[in-house]
């Protein structure tokens, strides 16, 4: 039996102590394990973790949905010789699917001059690896290997190239807090963040090299992409006081479903409802290659933890990634101010954006 479909049974078994959306009910509190070292042990609650970076890194055996998918990618914010850098790594794939079914990209924006240049890369099956049960990539252009205390990653494009050390530390965030959730309309996926990567290594751009050190954020998710997905919004925050926040904001044809997972630096959980992002955006723009609008400053609300943030694209509101079909999505690196549990707080942060936006 596949691993997939062994998680899905168990799925079934958590779904009866808890809330079947979001894997824990809505403004409820699970504790974890605390570790020096990313970890998916149990929660304390008796509600288990679904997901193990030990072994989810690797690639996993495919559903049978046309639509299943397994994704890695990171964000990073660099910075090297007075300048501020915003990264972005990315692949996935879906075997099922018979055309651009294997795929990685590569975003560099320039935060101090707005400079930004993106890479995208169509990959034959055969010119693919991705192992099973480990983090081995190979692929034209790109190599990432490692595991979950420490990974390498190679990225060579026709105007510049990447290589870097990252260095996980803390624990994992296992979204929802188990690492499994209705992403819309009743589909699961599976997701876990390594949420705070020590960074550093080499960036080149247009012939400069640049000797960067900096911080990322890593994310693993895989499963059915829901055909009736319409769009979604999902944000990374770090806050000073160590809390890591990610914010899922998605609409299907069905179901709407704004909520994030908070993980505290002892290991524990909250997953809240946030306002609609829909509620408090501004500043569209309209991208010159797609025709897709999207909003470049959001008011976000999350009442049970007493916060409200104003959340802005930097450097270049551009930074969207074109698809094989014509369209595009935005990947696009953003500044946060506000309250959070009632203190001030500032910082930065990476904006996900697809579908369309238009009001």
């Amino acid at each position: 039996m596949s691993a997939i479909r062994t998680r899905r049974r168990a799925v079934a078994l958590v779904a009866a102590a808890v809330t079947v959306a979001f894997g824990v009910p809505i403004g409820s509190s699970v504790q974890a394990a605390p570790s020096a070292a990313p970890t998916a042990s149990p929660v304390t609650s008796g509600i288990p973790a679904l997901v193990d970076p030990g072994v989810d890194l690797g690639r996993h055996a495919p559903g049978p949905q046309p639509t299943w998918f397994d994704s890695i990618y990171f964000t990073s914010s660099v910075r090297a010789n007075g300048q501020e850098f915003g990264l972005q790594v990315h692949t996935r794939i879906l075997p099922n699917r018979g055309e651009a079914a294997y795929r990685w990209t590569f975003s560099v924006i320039n935060k101090t001059t707005g400079w930004y240049k993106d890479h995208a890369v169509m990959v034959e099956p055969e010119d693919y690896r991705w192992s099973q049960g480990k983090l081995d990539i190979q692929a034209p252009g790109l190599s990432w290997t490692g595991d979950a205390t420490r990974q390498s990653v190679q990225v060579q494009t026709p105007w510049g190239s990447l290589d870097v050390q990252l260095s996980p530390t803390g624990p994992a965030l296992n979204y929802a807090s188990t690492g499994v959730f209705n992403l819309v309309d009743g589909v699961p996926n599976y997701e876990f963040a390594l949420p705070a990567v020590r960074t550093s290594g080499t960036l080149v751009v247009e012939g400069r090299k640049h000797q960067i050190v900096g911080t990322s954020w890593l994310d693993r998710q895989w499963g059915e992409m829901p055909t009736s997905l319409v769009r979604w919004t999902w944000m990374n925050l770090g806050m000073p006081n160590g809390d890591k926040v990610a914010i899922w904001d998605t609409i299907g044809t069905g179901t709407r479903n704004s909520w994030a997972t908070v993980l505290h630096p002892d290991g524990s959980y909250q997953v809240v409802a946030v306002e609609p992002l829909a509620q408090g955006v501004s500043r569209q723009w309209t991208s010159p290659a797609t025709g897709q609008t999207y909003p470049t400053r959001w008011r976000i609300r999350i009442p049970a933890l007493r916060s409200e943030l104003d959340v802005q694209v930097t450097g270049n509101p551009d930074q969207e990634i074109e698809t094989p079909d014509g369209g595009g999505y935005l990947e696009a690196t953003a500044a946060f101010t506000g309250r959070y549990d009632g203190k001030n707080v500032r910082g930065e942060n990476y904006v996900e954006m697809t579908g369309e936006w238009k009001p």
